[in-house]
């Protein structure tokens, strides 16, 4: 049986104080590991966007790929990284903000989804997804 430092046997509050206080570190570090997900995702969008935008520079200055002319591949590809990078910005945005929520309702004690917040962003992400593709690859 486990005692307490004392040599004495916890009581039933203790342990659940101490449970407790293992679970909201166990939320903690949950938490800071979601916010680095999402800053994991910023990195890669961001450094994405910068490798488009920089390749159609690369290929517009060597003639490869002539302003305006492009071929349905490649139009715009620059705009499409410089987008991309501002996604990354944005996302960067709201996983800042979300870290904080969550944070504060660990503290509270209290959960409030954001099933409209996450319902909203994920179909204006697939709308501006959809419309990129579409004018990416128009003829």
């Amino acid at each position: 049986m486990n005692t307490t430092p004392t040599g004495t046997t916890p009581t039933s509050n203790e342990l659940s104080q101490s449970r407790t206080g293992l679970a909201d570190l166990r939320s903690h570090l949950a938490n800071e590991r979601t916010h680095l997900a999402y800053l994991r995702t910023c990195v890669s969008l961001i450094g994405f966007g910068i490798t488009l935008n920089r390749f159609s520079e690369f290929l517009v200055q060597n003639d490869a790929m002539k302003v305006g002319a492009a071929g349905p591949m490649l139009r715009d590809t620059g705009n499409v990284g410089t987008g991309m990078v501002i996604l990354g910005i944005a996302l960067a945005v709201w996983s800042l903000y979300r870290y904080k929520r969550v944070n504060h309702d660990i503290k509270a004690a209290s959960f409030r989804p954001m099933d409209r917040a996450i319902t909203t962003l994920t179909l204006l992400f697939l709308l501006i997804g959809g419309i990129t593709a579409v004018w990416l690859f128009r003829a």
